[in-house]
């Protein structure tokens, strides 16, 4: 059960305390609250269900001594609050509990609950709380309020959430005693069935899975339901295929084009960083409680080099854990320590979250793109020339990265967003190195034909002998060397001109970024095709390598060209760890165009530039 609740005002006089064991209120841990409360400012972050913040306090004991080791593992303890700051009048409710757990949650979600909606109930004057003079003031105008208000508390919670809470409790352990009796029960018969199975924990802590049961079956879907379990034609197939919601992919606008949405809390749940409150006007943790305590504790502190040390260590590793390489935290931190040194902290603002502050703002102006990122605008103006014969040129793109990062699913995502702007888009088979490469692009191109076209019959050709239809269409020319990859380029540039696509995609060959035999073709590949933007597809996975991977690309083709853009794939499988994104700018200044977030071709996102940086910072 929780230790105890307090109301009070911000200047620190109480109205209501409460003990529910029964003990003498013990005011130290209020105390220690509110050292807390302003030494270390809570956030939107630190909240639960929108609604109460929670913040651990850790108080010194003052029975031990710095010395004193035997019988104390810690000269310290901790307990944790949760809070909520009432306006009109303004009161904290605070209650103290020993540590966050589901349990104890939940009981001081539902006290503070029920303490807020007597007190709400009980429609106290406001002007009782103005103007104030001392505590005997204001319990003398509301002594009988109160008493009814500590009755109603102390009944409502004996016979509400104190037994639910416990009875909940109760009932969980019952569960897991039956569960671990059920296990035993039947451990020999789990031996004996040979298609018994499940999940354990590897050596290595990842989950193995020892089931041999048909995983199919386990597919609860709404596709999987309609198609009774597994798919059995390819009518089936199609119809699986064209079920796309374009609604979560773009939005169009009012001049008619198509543009893909930024990322925001498709990956995380975008938390709020110190930065966005520490300095924000009216903060009600803040503004006003305790503001005698401000020269003393909190802001105008003048930075030194010494006052960094620790707080750009904590920040250095916070960035390495989220995958930034090494040499760009430090350089990151570097950047931070010659902004702050020798500048002060503003009001109410602590030396660690100052340097927060400026740490967000340095990788803001890393991730900014330095140039237009406009890729409809440009391919607009370049179709809106035309030569001597009155055909337009195609804008060229071309897809590089090393192997299995992606860039045949992401060139097609690409070719989705395109298609959905009305351009005719030709889609170019120039990795003649791997097996299986053309077959996988004439997969996407009948994926792609059918959903701008619902008549369009898969493995059919159109009027000009090609896959795909009038829309989309592969362009190929078998396996070879690197001799065939220029010409199947040039042939399809000339092709696209004359047949009037808007738009070439070209897919190249995956190739080792230290391998200098394979990375070479890339600069004659690149003076003689002539793209209009080279793309780099990265991979989110790859951690601090991302550095060496974007640098020896962006300088494979040669002084006079370098990479335009990159697209990062499988953001979805690294969680908060994007450290890829600042490593790859970092190392080639070149902006990141879109992430991949899934498999389908509406899982591709604009970089929002502040979520990627409150998710490093979270």
């Amino acid at each position: 059960m929780f230790e105890q609740l307090a109301i009070f005002t911000p200047q620190g006089q109480v109205v209501y305390e409460f003990n529910c064991s029964g003990k003498k209120f013990a005011a130290t841990q209020i105390n220690a609250f509110l050292n807390a409360l302003i030494i270390s400012p809570v956030t939107n972050k630190d909240t639960i269900n929108g609604k109460y913040s929670v913040l651990n306090v850790v108080v010194e004991n003052p029975n031990t001594t710095k010395n004193s080791s035997y019988g104390n593992k810690s000269n310290s303890r901790s307990f944790c609050t949760m809070f909520y700051v009432s306006k009109q009048p303004d009161l904290y409710f605070v209650i103290t509990y020993a540590e966050q757990s589901l349990h104890l949650n939940q009981e001081a979600e539902d006290t503070l609950n029920l303490a807020l909606a007597l007190w709400e109930s009980l429609d106290i004057p406001y002007h009782i709380f103005e103007n104030i003079k001392n505590q005997r003031d204001i319990l003398y105008d509301i002594e009988d309020v109160i008493d009814k208000f500590d009755k109603y508390l102390r009944t409502k919670y004996e016979e509400s959430v104190k037994y639910i809470v416990n009875s909940s409790t109760f009932n969980d352990a019952n569960k897991s005693n039956n569960a671990h009796n059920n296990t035993t029960k039947n451990k020999k018969q789990q031996q004996q069935t040979p298609t018994s199975g499940g999940r354990k924990w590897g050596r290595d802590g990842v989950i193995e899975d020892t089931s041999v049961y048909d995983p199919s079956a386990l597919d609860f879907s709404e596709t999987n339901k309609s198609s009774n379990v597994t798919v059995q034609n390819d009518e089936a197939q199609q119809k699986e295929i064209i079920d796309i919601d374009k609604d979560t992919f773009g939005n169009r606008t009012a001049n008619g084009e198509f543009l893909i949405k930024e990322i925001d809390d498709l990956l995380s749940s975008q938390k709020e960083t110190h930065s966005n409150n520490a300095n924000k006007p009216g903060n009600k943790y803040t503004e006003k409680a305790f503001g005698f305590l401000q020269r003393k504790f909190l802001g105008n502190k003048t930075i030194t080099k010494e006052d960094l040390l620790s707080v750009l260590d904590k920040l250095r590793q916070k960035l390495v854990s989220k995958n930034v390489a090494p040499e760009v935290a430090d350089y990151l931190t570097e950047q931070v320590s010659r902004d702050l040194i020798g500048s002060k902290t503003a009001n109410w603002t602590s030396v660690e979250n100052t340097a927060r502050d400026s740490l967000s703002r340095t990788l803001t102006k890393i991730l900014t793109p330095g140039v237009s990122v406009d890729l409809l605008h440009d391919i607009q103006k370049k179709l809106s020339k035309t030569d001597s014969d009155g055909k337009k040129q195609p804008y060229v793109f071309s897809i590089v990265g090393v192997n299995g990062v992606g860039k045949s699913t992401n060139l097609s995502k690409l070719a989705f967003w395109l298609l959905q702007n009305n351009l005719r888009v030709l889609i170019v088979a120039c990795d003649t190195f791997r097996s299986g490469a053309v077959e996988q692009l004439r997969v996407h191109v009948e994926n792609l034909a059918q959903l701008i076209n619902d008549s369009h019959v898969r493995g059919s050709k159109n009027r000009r002998g090609k896959s795909g239809n009038d829309y989309v269409e592969l362009f190929e020319a078998g396996y070879g060397g690197t001799d065939l990859v220029t010409k199947i380029a040039k042939q399809a540039i000339k092709y696209a001109r004359d047949q009037d696509f808007d738009i070439v995609l070209m897919d190249t060959a995956g190739r080792r970024h230290n391998d200098a035999t394979l990375m070479s073709p890339l600069k004659a590949f690149a003076e003689q095709a002539k793209p209009d933007k080279i793309i780099m597809v990265g991979e989110a996975l790859v951690g601090t390598d991302s550095v060496q991977q974007a640098k020896n690309f962006n300088a494979a083709f040669g002084k006079a060209r370098n990479l335009d853009f990159f697209i990062i794939s499988k953001c979805d499988t690294v969680g908060e760890m994007l450290g890829t994104i600042v490593n790859m700018v970092y190392a080639t200044g070149i902006p990141i165009l879109f992430v991949g977030v899934g498999q389908t071709y509406t899982d591709l996102r604009a970089l929002s530039v502040s979520w990627a940086v409150n998710t490093l910072m979270s």
